[in-house]
């Protein structure tokens, strides 16, 4: 199909984007969230994610992380392997009033094949890390804005085919924050959080907080007290994101109901309970 691409040319060039009229969207909800950050090497690693019921052909996404003069610097953005072979991935980092606008569009010209964002079976995509550094204690939040001149708002865009003409589809998708993170302070104790979402389908996530480095276990248990899934491993210190994607340990997807999840690690347990729906 002839892929229609004035409006995503408008997302390189700068120009405005939010006189767009956004449509209703039937499907599912669209999100962008932003996952609890990593420690890594002295550097903070947040996720981006997306979360689309169709095939996603460009983002804008202007993200706030910080007041003028906050203790908190964005040292890079790391696109992912999912938007690798898109043709425009920017990042336009403002350090000094601790801004980014991450704009991807998965072709600027031309019509190659499978360029969109497919609908991934777990659900979402990351498409990027947000690397920062931070001094001190500075717990960071993250908000979206919009800028006029040129346009930018967090929008979601499709490339459709209706009536076997080419036509755009911009969404204002949901933004979510799990968690935010403290700069510089390790977690001061083990914790296993509750996951989200819940109930879920197909797939949902936790956190485990470790203060030191540690061998961990995950066990999944459904009503009966059988195990279904078993995540084992070392982690270092600091939170880290564990996503389940509803399958037992041989690979088969499970029955919709309710499962116990239990973290183990240097002697610290905790058990929850979440609910599948299908």
């Amino acid at each position: 199909m002839k892929r229609f691409t004035t409006i995503l040319l408008a997302l390189a060039v700068g120009v405005s984007l939010m006189s767009l009229a956004y449509a209703k969207d039937v499907g599912k909800r669209d999100v962008l969230r932003l996952s609890d950050a990593v420690l890594e090497g002295g550097e903070y690693k947040v996720a981006v994610q997306v979360f689309n019921d169709e095939e996603l052909a460009a983002l804008d996404i202007p993200l706030r992380f910080g007041q003028p003069g906050d203790p908190i610097e964005l040292v890079r953005v790391d696109f992912s392997e999912r938007v690798a072979d898109w043709d425009f991935t920017h990042a336009a980092i403002d350090n000094q009033n601790k801004t980014v606008i991450l704009g991807l569009i998965s072709e600027l010209i031309g019509t190659r094949q499978n360029a969109d964002l497919k609908v991934s079976a777990e659900g979402r995509a990351k498409i990027a890390d947000l690397v920062f550094k931070v001094d001190g204690e500075f717990e960071a939040s993250f908000e979206t804005f919009t800028t006029e001149r040129p346009g930018h708002e967090l929008t979601f865009i499709y490339n459709q085919d209706v009536d076997g003409k080419p036509t755009v589809k911009s969404i204002a998708p949901d933004f979510e924050v799990d968690v935010s993170f403290k700069g510089s302070v390790l977690p001061t104790e083990y914790a296993l959080s509750q996951n989200f979402p819940n109930p879920f389908n197909p797939s949902t996530s936790f956190t485990l907080s470790l203060p030191e480095a540690s061998d961990y276990s995950i066990r999944i248990f459904n009503v009966a007290g059988q195990l279904v899934r078993s995540f084992d491993g070392h982690l270092e210190a600091g939170n880290h994101t564990i996503t389940w994607v509803g399958d037992n340990n041989q690979g088969a997807k499970v029955a919709s109901g309710v499962y116990f999840y239990k973290a183990a690690a240097n002697g610290f347990t905790e058990t929850r309970k979440m609910m599948m729906l299908k």
